[in-house]
This record gives structure tokens, C-alpha cells and sequence, in this order.
């Protein structure tokens, strides 16, 4: 103890006054430190955010226990004083495992725990409270296993492309890193503003690890809506106040929920010198794609019909296309041409042309619908067998556009 004085003077302060002054000092100095903890969090990113429900009562009952432990433990329910204490410190042991060496910065959980051990094991009121504050401890524990025993089981089934929603661990798996924050992560803007304590056991204890590591923010709100469409997928509060100025409530994320993805079934790139267009309709009809270049306009596509042929311009006579494929959208398959991306001279921007065709009369082979490609936007409609047009939305760049679909039917 003579390396650290600072420590010796607390330890002397505690064991002079923990029965004279105890009962005043330690509730008065806890307010304080809750108080300045809960302003942190509200203010900045400073560990926990917005906690799920369950979360949330316990958080509560920890905060009343370090208030009120000094008087409780002289009471009648001594014994579940030092129970909840023992609750308490798995709590903010937790806290600290959670915060990593950020703890430093403001290590109100280090001492929290400091005071619980000291006065349940150290110098109890009564002996008879040890048992109590340890199976507080112990069910900590447990709850710990139990949260590593779900989270492992919802990975599995969930790299199997299987979603058992009977598992709590499943909707809050699906709904990491837009719904449910993993770490203490003080700069990178919004982050996910719900923390789950068990779901972050979980992963600690399973090795760390995200099922679906690798997929899309945008992937994973379409999965989530999709196996939970009655589960809100945005939180009415943002992490703190630094989230919701940095553009949480903003993000086009939340404006991407009104549409829908394409799904590439089939996709060809095109070569844009027109001495590859021989090259370039042997692959569309190894694809199965009822197109071929006319050899001298590479903005000019054949559309080969049951009974005949149509010609397609790509809108401009300065674009190419330069990749068809064929798509998904709503159950109906269609043909996406993509035309070269051009620069308005008078605007200064890169422009984008798509068109789209619906494929009746055009014969394709449902067979080969096996390969799904990436989107770049998702769509708007609510049936596209009665629209002239459909609506898409580019979430990187947070546009959106119209796109006319032709009908081309053999006669």
C-alpha cells in the first residue's frame, strides 16, 4: 500500500467512518456520480446508450441499490440488500468489460464495485449477508451462460439461412449495427442507439463474432423487416445528442424503407467498342438474354421477339449501354439495360440511364434464375403491372428517379 497513497487515505477514510459516517457520505457522493454517468451518456457517447426495456429496470434497481444499500443493510431485508448487491456488482463489473480502457476516463463502475465488495465482504454488517451477496453474484453468472447458450444457437441457424424467432437472440442478432449497438464505439457518428447487455455477453463469450459479418446495412434492414415486418426498424431516440446532430434520424436508411430491392438474376457487361459486338451478343445468347447489338450503334439494341424484333435506343445519342441483365422486382421478372455513365457538360455531373422492359412475348428460361447479383438502388411500386413507370431510389446518394418500362409485345 505504500506505492499508492491515495489508496491507503480512502482505505483509512472507510475504515474510521463506514459506521459513523457512512450512511450520509456514500449516498450523497453516489447521486453525484449517477448523475454526472446518466448527463455522459445523454450528452455524448459515452458508453451506454439507450437500454432495452428489460435492461433498463435492472440499470434502475442497481442505481436505487448504491443509494439506498447503507441504510437497507441495517433493516429486516438485509438479506436482500446484500442480494442486490451482489447483482450490482456483476452490473457494473459488466460496465467495465463493456467500456474496455475507456473505463479510465471515468471509472465511476470500478469504484461502485470497490464500495459493494468492501462493505459485503470486507466489513458486512452481518456475516449471514456473505451467502446473499455471492448468489447475487452466482445468478449473474448463470445469466451470462444463458445469454452465450442463445446467442450461439440463434448464430448457427442464422448462418444457415434459418430464423427462429422463438429465440430472443435472433431479432437482436438480425439487428445489429443499425438497431442494437456490439461495442463502445465513442466516433463513428450515429451509432446504433439500443444496447442489449445479454446480446453483448453473448458475443464475448462466443468468440466475438457477427454471423452476418460482411453483409450491407442496407442487406440487413431488408432481412430484418422481412423476418419481423411488425418490429419498428429506426429507434424514436438516437444514441445521444451527439447521434441525432450527426444525422441518425436523417439517414437514407430510414428513406430506403418505402422501397423495395431489385434482385440481378442474370447479368452481361458489354464491351462499348463496336468491334466487340459480335463478341458481345454471343454472351447475351449464351445468357439467354433476347438482345443483340446492331454492329455500327451501340446505343441501338435488338429486343428478339417470338414473332419478330424490336430496336431499342439507350435515350441519348452520346450513351452506350453497357451492361443488360435480367431482374426481379415484386415477383416479375423484367429486362434492366443500363446505359453508359455520361457527363452533362452543361451541368457538370455524371449522369446514369436505366431502362427497363417488361418481357412479354419475350420467351427466357426460368431455370437459370440462380445467381443474385448486388443493387445499388431499391424500387417503388405497388404493382407494376399497371404503372408506366417506376421509382428508384439511390441511397448512396440519397436521390431519387424516375424510369419509364416499356412494353414490348410479339404481335
Amino acid at each position: 500500500m505504500k506505492s499508492f497513497p491515495a489508496m491507503k487515505k480512502i482505505v483509512s477514510f472507510l475504515q474510521k467512518n463506514y459506521d459513523k459516517n457512512w450512511h450520509a457520505i456514500i449516498p450523497i457522493l453516489n447521486i453525484i456520480l449517477i448523475a454526472i454517468s446518466i448527463w455522459l451518456n445523454i450528452t455524448y457517447n459515452g458508453g451506454f446508450c439507450v437500454f432495452v426495456p428489460w435492461a433498463m429496470m435492472v440499470q434502475i434497481i442497481c442505481f436505487v441499490n448504491m443509494v439506498t444499500f447503507t441504510w437497507m443493510e441495517k433493516t429486516s431485508l438485509w438479506w436482500f440488500n446484500a442480494f442486490i448487491c451482489g447483482i450490482s456488482t456483476g452490473v457494473f463489473f459488466y460496465w467495465v468489460i463493456f467500456s474496455g480502457i475507456l473505463v479510465i476516463l471515468f471509472p465511476v463502475s470500478i469504484l461502485f464495485i470497490f464500495l459493494l465488495v468492501w462493505r459485503n465482504v470486507k466489513h458486512p454488517v452481518r456475516k449471514q449477508s456473505r451467502p446473499w451477496y455471492f448468489a447475487g453474484i452466482t445468478v449473474c453468472v448463470v445469466f451470462a451462460i444463458v445469454s452465450a447458450i442463445l446467442f450461439s444457437t440463434a448464430a448457427k441457424k442464422i448462418r444457415r439461412g434459418e430464423y427462429n424467432t422463438k429465440n430472443p437472440m435472433t431479432e437482436r442478432i438480425l439487428g445489429m449495427h443499425f438497431r442494437y449497438h456490439t461495442r463502445i464505439c465513442i466516433f463513428d457518428g450515429w451509432r446504433p442507439p439500443l444496447h442489449d447487455p445479454a446480446m453483448v455477453i453473448g458475443m464475448r463469450l462466443t468468440g466475438d463474432k457477427d454471423p452476418l459479418e460482411g453483409m450491407t446495412l442496407e442487406s440487413r434492414l431488408l432481412l430484418y423487416h422481412e423476418v419481423y415486418p411488425s418490429l419498428p426498424v429506426k429507434n424514436h431516440c438516437a444514441c445521444s445528442l451527439e447521434s441525432a446532430e450527426n444525422g441518425y434520424f436523417e439517414d437514407y436508411l430510414w428513406k430506403a424503407l418505402d422501397f423495395k430491392p431489385m434482385k440481378v438474376m442474370k447479368r452481361v457487361p458489354v464491351y462499348r467498342c463496336v468491334e466487340y459486338a459480335e463478341s458481345n451478343n454471343e454472351r447475351l445468347k449464351d445468357a439467354g438474354l433476347p438482345f443483340s447489338f446492331i454492329s455500327t450503334e451501340f446505343n441501338q439494341i435488338v429486343v428478339n421477339l417470338e414473332d419478330g424484333s424490336d430496336t431499342i435506343t439507350s435515350g441519348s445519342s452520346g450513351s452506350y449501354f453497357d451492361e443488360i441483365s435480367l431482374v426481379e422486382f415484386e415477383g416479375q421478372p423484367m429486362y434492366r439495360l443500363t446505359c453508359e455513365l455520361i457527363r452533362d457538360p452543361i451541368k457538370n455531373k455524371v449522369m446514369h440511364w436505366e431502362v427497363f422492359i417488361l418481357p412479354n412475348g419475350i420467351q427466357f428460361a426460368t431455370d437459370s434464375f440462380n445467381t443474385h447479383g448486388e443493387y445499388t438502388y431499391w424500387l417503388a411500386s405497388n404493382s407494376i403491372d399497371i404503372m408506366d413507370s417506376i421509382e428508384i431510389f439511390y441511397p448512396m446518394i440519397d436521390v431519387r428517379d424516375t424510369v419509364k418500362i416499356y412494353r414490348i409485345e410479339s404481335q
